[in-house]
């Protein structure tokens, strides 16, 4: 499984005009990296405008899942 990863950065904050950048996920989950890539362009492309109005950036990454276990 895979999964798209977002690191998004708030650029210029504040008096001191700092980048605040936060790391997330995106709640999909694809069967393979093709779909992910595909899903992630969509994204962009869909964002784009929004966040050169907005000073935001987000950086996002198609990386395999990892399973987690419960011991």
């Amino acid at each position: 499984m895979f999964k798209i990863f977002a690191t998004i950065c708030f650029l210029s904050i504040g008096p001191s005009q700092t980048t605040l950048c936060f790391k997330s996920e995106v709640p999909l989950d694809f069967k393979n990296n093709i779909e992910c890539l595909v899903a992630r362009d969509d994204i962009v492309n869909y964002m784009h405008e929004d966040l050169i109005e907005r000073d935001t950036s987000i950086l996002f990454e198609c990386r395999e899942k990892l399973e987690t276990l419960d011991i």
